[in-house]
């Protein structure tokens, strides 16, 4: 079946809703009072927060608070998060991919100058039911004094997750959906030590995990089997690509000034870009040289501060394709013209749109939010949409509808939340009755990798087609071709006059054995291959 997307504008019955969200970037929802909040999607609209409260010190206590797409909390109260000592805090939320979320956090023990940290587990459903026991689950049994942590959905129920302990010695074990230890009861011990950095954990998009330990990235199985692994010395804070591999990027010095670059590998570890890597800016700002990195819809985008048009401190970003080359070549597009606090957060919208939000240091300490198309063309009011004064942004999450929800602290201890919608509107709920379509003209010709990947029985291959394909409007002959590893041919998706637009076709492989197949993307300037696994 194929779907097609294309000119039509059409709006039989929708509305806007204003709920529980403020429209008042003066006056933010409150959602509590504590410290170290963290904020996922509650894939319904809404969202869960975590965070410390009742003390500032020993013994801090841990909360959970659920927010639906309205602004309500539907538990009424917080949920505290439990464990076997009197301190629960320093936590990680992730979405558990069933509308609940899973927890990450340090179970505290201390009676100074002693003391115990152990990291926990908590998965919690929509109706705020724990269902890892009251208390959680610890990711080892033996070790004692456990750090820093990170964690990932293994995309079934459960979770990986990495941490550290005193000896900055790295680990990792698998917590299923019931949660049970799947790596073994102490997980596995990764033998990398000297480095403090926090593990960073991506899934890859063929099922398997990379860890960045340190000074090392590993290519984990779903077994916990170690597949590969290569230097992070230089690039790191690995994202996963759409084949298996990763993107991984770094800062290099030159004398006082970092420029930020970027590798791409595939799952062998081998370089896919020029060598040693890509250059995406040549001066970054020296005292906070820190980026933030964000797939969107075929592109990879980076957002910074640093040095353009001889100003030092500029917010400003750009975005990379899948070969390396730059989506902006004549250099990055300037966020905003005032000096920022800190880097921009990148947040993907829908039909390939990317709002970009940072805190301003001129407009009274505020946070604004931009979103840009492809072509670097801004979508809202040309200075941006005002969040909140004073600034909040610490962390975001998606709204489900093309907007996003940002999360954090404001006079020190209250914890406040907003939610924009696509349109660039503080606590504005679009609901359709019918269906709200949109013009979806492509700039580039992409294929994306298929999704789900692997898949058992069927997937959807997803490509787009500019304009300037068929500049006389009498469309284009496209194929879309399955092949199997040998090379043979599988199937005949596509072959036929196109107009540009996206389209989307679902491969039904019921009839086919297990295995890696091919499918390839042909029109008469382009052609392109990606690989799919049928997993049985």
């Amino acid at each position: 079946m194929k779907v097609f997307y294309f000119f039509i504008l059409i709006f039989l019955s929708s509305f806007t809703l204003h709920a529980q969200w403020s429209t008042d970037p003066n006056n933010n929802l409150i959602v509590g009072y504590g410290l170290d909040p963290h904020i996922c999607s509650d894939s319904a609209g809404g969202c869960y927060i975590t965070y410390d409260y009742e003390n500032i010190y020993y013994p801090r206590k841990l909360a959970l608070e659920r927010l639906n797409k309205y602004g309500y909390k539907p538990w009424g109260t917080l949920k505290q998060i439990l464990g076997e000592s009197p301190q629960q805090y320093r936590a990680k939320i992730i979405e558990d991919g069933e509308g609940g979320a899973i927890i990450s956090y340090i179970d505290r023990y201390e009676n100074l100058p002693n003391w115990t940290e152990r990291v926990r587990v908590q998965r919690v459903d929509s109706s705020g039911n724990f269902l890892w026991g009251q208390t959680g689950i610890r990711v080892a049994l033996n070790t004692i004094n456990q750090g820093d942590h990170h964690l990932v959905t293994d995309g079934n129920g459960g979770c990986v997750i990495a941490w550290q302990d005193v000896h900055y010695i790295y680990f990792i074990n698998r917590i299923d959906r019931d949660g049970n230890r799947l790596w073994g009861d102490n997980g596995i011990t990764l033998n990398t030590g000297g480095s403090n950095a926090q593990p960073i954990i991506v899934k890859a998009s063929d099922g398997n995990y990379y860890l960045q330990a340190g000074t090392i990235i590993y290519r984990i199985n779903q077994s916990g089997g170690i597949l590969n692994q290569f230097s992070s010395t230089i690039l790191g804070q690995p994202v996963s690509d759409p084949e298996g591999g990763v993107m991984v990027s770094g800062l290099v010095w030159t004398g006082m000034i970092p420029k930020l670059v970027a590798q791409r590998k595939d799952s062998l570890g081998n370089d896919l870009w020029q060598e040693p890597y890509v250059e995406i800016a040549d001066s970054l700002y020296y005292i906070n040289p820190r980026f933030n990195i964000q797939y969107n819809d075929g592109y990879y985008y980076y957002g910074w501060s640093g040095t353009k048009y001889g100003i030092m401190q500029v917010t400003q970003y750009q975005g990379l394709r899948q070969d390396g080359s730059k989506l902006f070549p004549q250099g990055s597009i300037q966020i905003s013209n005032n000096a920022p606090i800190g880097r921009p957060h990148i947040i993907s919208s829908d039909s390939g749109r990317t709002i970009f939000v940072w805190n301003d240091a001129t407009i009274s300490s505020s946070t604004i939010a931009q979103m840009y198309d492809t072509l670097g063309n801004k979508l809202w009011n040309e200075n941006g949409t005002v969040v909140s004064y004073p600034a909040i942004a610490y962390q975001n999450t998606t709204d489900g509808q093309g907007g996003f929800i940002t999360m954090g602290p404001i006079d020190q201890f209250t914890i406040v939340v907003q939610q924009v919608s696509k349109y660039g509107n503080l606590g504005e709920i679009i609901t359709s009755i019918a269906q709200e379509y949109q013009n979806i003209i492509p700039t580039e010709i992409i294929l994306f990798q298929n999704y789900p990947n692997p898949f058992n029985p069927t997937t959807t291959i997803k490509y787009d087609l500019p304009a300037s394909l068929n500049p006389s409007k009498g469309g284009t002959l496209v194929n879309l071709v399955i092949y199997d590893i040998l090379g043979r041919r599988v199937k005949v998706l596509v072959n036929e006059i196109q107009q540009a637009g996206r389209y989307e076709v679902q491969f039904d492989a019921s009839n086919l054995s297990s295995g890696v197949y091919i499918y390839q993307l042909i029109t008469e300037k382009y052609l392109s291959s990606k690989k799919m696994i049928l997993l049985r």
